[in-house]
């Protein structure tokens, strides 16, 4: 499924830019997210990026040379991207119940790694950011 992102290279997004693209239903999920990364997380600085021509600009959170997630804003929503090695992937699994029907659709598919996954979350409601919360606990560990 297509998602309509931030796609044009050269132009770069300002924040105003960015919260217009989610909109006001979403935009609340967006803040608490950073929010959260913020608080949790001390370290992990955003970074907007342009990740590529597919995907488009992103926040990037890392700490030195450990990537946590990236965010990608789209309209009406936004999307996470946490890459899991084989033992995150494993602990992911293993909790898979705890998650929202949405999340547990994504983590129920074949990856198509050998070891971990590239993990998408589409973030449209609080229940995805509450199995966003998991994943990134999973993730930190």
């Amino acid at each position: 499924m297509a998602y309509e992102r931030l796609l044009e290279r050269d132009q770069q997004p300002d924040n105003d830019t960015v919260r217009k693209k989610i909109g006001k239903e979403v935009l609340p999920i967006w803040d608490e997210v950073s929010r959260h990364l913020a608080e949790n997380y001390p370290g992990y600085e955003p970074e907007l990026i342009y990740y590529n021509p597919q995907h488009g600009w992103a926040y990037r959170y890392r700490k030195e040379a450990q990537q946590l997630c990236l965010l990608f804003p789209e309209r009406g929503a936004f999307s996470a991207l946490l890459i899991l090695n084989e033992d995150e992937e494993t602990r992911a699994l293993e909790k898979v119940n705890y998650f929202n029907a949405r999340i547990r659709e994504v983590l129920n598919q074949p990856s198509s790694l050998p070891n971990g996954r590239w993990l998408w979350v589409r973030l449209e409601d609080h229940t995805d950011f509450v199995g966003l919360k998991m994943l990134l606990e999973i993730k930190a560990d």
